[in-house]
């Protein structure tokens, strides 16, 4: 009722002193500029008392007309003002005032509702008593009040609050300044909403998005190796495609290679037999001839069977060596020595005829590594000329090297050279035999021996196949193997 009062009944009241004063001094002037020399002319004995009665008695009837229709103003309105005056106490909002001290002067319900204090108990405490330790601290409330005084107002600042049982609310703070008279704040209003529901809603809304966006993430990174995963299968899946088309054609050309290398040799066979029944005088010369023929054709099976079953040792692990120390000179020239008599158009240049360390290793596999290399240099030899035997010791393993001015290797086929079945050209068989088993077999015995084979070649001028092989004397510690029967030598060709 005091606020009402001092808000809207003073201001009112201040207003209609004037005008009570400024209806008198009307009704005075008039009279007596209009009434007065009349009235004297006609009732000049009673002139006094109506002078009385426009002086006295109407201003003061005047005056009695404004306090009763204050008085009536002030009975039509106390619903009004009580609901006015009951609206922030009973708000659902915390609403406080404070002093210019800020010090607590009011507390409504929804401050006991939402921090649990009874009036009794906050009212002429600090503010900052509501502010948790940590936010006094930092002079949170020295914050918000000089934004108040400075601004005047304070507008939806969040701040966090204790309430009686010690829990930390959230509230969103709202305030303005209560001006005096004399422009001074004499005082703080301040509305304070409980937040605290709505930023958990706020936090564990952002926190379930992180959580979805790291669930994103995460199945975005398996979708992207799965994708790439997916792709290395299509590459292998299209690589085995390739090895599949690869080994087809292998397995054609082997047919077709093995073909043509069996029937060849049968042929001759067949055809030296038939000679020999139809010729009716056999010489001893003749027999000779016609069955070194037969032999050499029944050696080139035995050397393309051996061939076939030295791959099949090779690609299972199960090549057995029967290794001792092995001089290599006298197997070179074994080898030279067999060979010389198969052409007229090729010659050996062996190296100067120096001690060689012994090797490890065993002595029928290295002959037909040996064997291997110079039958194919004389092979793709056609024009003939010198074929070189070169010979390196080092301290661990000794390298040779066999070197022939033959057609070369194209650069796009080296790196096959050492595949099984694999020719330089396909229709090479026609013109040399062989069943280009011969690299891949020699190549793997050296590998067997411990060492490497390579191959450097320019198309048309030649080519030179090195390979090395362990010296006997780093040997001591090498594990025994169970001997076994030695399998002959057989020559393949690239």
């Amino acid at each position: 009722m005091k606020s009402w009062y001092e808000g809207q009944l003073l201001p009112r009241l201040m207003r209609l002193r004037w005008l009570v004063g400024l209806a008198i001094l009307g009704v005075a002037l008039g009279y007596r500029l209009f009434l007065q020399d009349y009235v004297a002319r006609q009732w000049a004995g009673l002139s006094w008392l109506i002078d009385v009665f426009f002086y006295g008695l109407v201003g003061a009837l005047i005056g009695w007309v404004c306090i009763t229709w204050i008085a009536r103003v002030v009975q039509e309105r106390p619903g009004e003002v009580e609901r006015l005056a009951s609206a922030p106490r009973n708000s659902a909002d915390a609403i406080v005032s404070l002093d210019e001290g800020w010090e607590i002067k009011t507390w409504n319900r929804g401050a006991e509702l939402m921090l649990g204090y009874r009036p009794g108990e906050m009212i002429g405490q600090p503010f900052d008593r509501l502010m948790p330790r940590d936010s006094r601290e930092t002079s949170e409330a020295e914050a918000i009040a000089q934004d108040t005084e400075q601004k005047g107002y304070v507008q939806a600042r969040d701040v966090e609050m204790l309430s009686k049982d010690g829990k930390r609310i959230r509230v969103q703070l709202a305030g303005n300044v209560l001006p005096s008279d004399g422009g001074k704040p004499r005082g703080f209003s301040l509305v304070l909403r409980d937040i605290t529901a709505a930023r958990q809603a706020q936090e564990q809304t952002q926190r379930l998005y992180r959580e979805l966006e790291q669930k994103m993430r995460e199945r975005t990174r398996k979708l992207e190796l799965a994708r790439h995963e997916l792709e290395e299968r299509n590459a292998q899946l299209h690589q085995a495609y390739e090895e599949l088309k690869e080994l087809d054609r292998l397995k054609s050309d082997f047919v077709s290679m093995v073909s043509h290398e069996l029937r060849s040799p049968l042929t001759n066979i067949s055809g030296a037999v038939e000679l020999m029944l139809e010729e009716e005088d056999l010489s001893d010369e003749y027999v000779r001839k016609m069955l070194g023929v037969v032999g050499d054709q029944c050696e080139r099976l035995i050397r393309l069977v051996r061939g076939v079953l030295d791959v099949s040792r090779i690609d299972a692990g199960r090549l057995n060596l029967d290794r001792k120390e092995v001089d290599i000179s006298p197997i070179v020239q074994r080898v030279v020595n067999s060979l010389q008599a198969t052409t007229v158009f090729h010659w050996f240049e062996l190296p100067a005829a120096n001690e060689l360390p012994l090797v490890w290793g065993d002595e029928d596999r290295v002959e037909q590594i040996l064997f291997n290399l110079l039958d194919n240099a004389i092979k793709f030899s056609p024009s003939g000329g010198p074929i070189g035997i070169q010979m390196q010791t080092g301290d661990e393993e000794i390298t040779i090297s066999v070197t022939d001015p033959g057609v070369g290797i194209p650069p796009a086929k080296l790196a096959r050279i050492f595949q099984k079945f694999h020719r330089l050209d396909s229709h090479d068989s026609r013109e040399t035999y062989g069943h280009g088993l011969g690299l891949y077999i020699s190549r793997g015995l050296v590998e067997a021996h411990g060492g490497k084979m390579w191959v450097e070649s320019i198309e048309g001028e030649g080519s030179t196949f090195t390979f090395t092989l362990p010296l006997a004397h780093r040997t001591t510690d090498t594990k025994e193997v169970t001997p076994h029967p030695s399998p002959e030598k057989s020559g393949e060709g690239r």
